[in-house]
């Protein structure tokens, strides 16, 4: 198993990653659905990776999870975690969230965030695993979605 970054030249393997993880998870997991992002064109699938740092972890040619990260004002933002059935519990979790953390330090970040649905105790437990904590911030899950999300946030070592 391997992690690498891709760019939005590398817009099939965000796609394949992507729809995997969008097909395998219950709705408003993310903030498209399966059937949204079916449909994309090439240039729309640039454009999804242009917007984030996406990290993938591959056995072979195949994709089997992807994090990503989102940077602001606020500083970044872990987003599209996702671990495919078959590498679940294997580490391939933990490793693409400690690659992220890796990079939020690299490019000199002092806290890494992200959102959890309210109830997914299999990432939250991954998230705590790696040293992120509640801030007590919550929001929906998105317009059409009451759902709530807590906000966690991880302080990262400085140099």
């Amino acid at each position: 198993m391997r992690i690498r970054s891709i760019g939005p030249d590398d817009w099939p393997t965000a796609r394949a990653v992507r729809l995997d993880a969008l097909a395998g998870s219950p709705p408003g997991t993310f903030s498209t659905t399966h059937a949204e992002a079916l449909v994309w064109e090439a240039h729309q699938w640039r454009e999804w990776a242009t917007r984030r740092i996406l990290f993938v972890a591959e056995t072979g040619a195949m994709p089997v999870g992807s994090a990503g990260v989102i940077t602001s004002v606020d500083g970044p933002l872990l987003v599209s975690m996702w671990t495919a059935p078959v590498a679940r519990r294997t580490g391939v979790s933990d490793q693409l969230v400690r690659t992220v953390i890796g990079w939020a330090i690299d490019a000199g970040h002092r806290t890494l965030r992200l959102w959890v649905i309210e109830g997914n105790r299999p990432a939250e437990q991954l998230y705590l695993r790696q040293g992120f904590t509640r801030t007590g911030a919550v929001q929906p899950c998105g317009d059409d979605d009451p759902r709530p999300e807590n906000e966690m946030i991880l302080t990262l070592p400085t140099g």
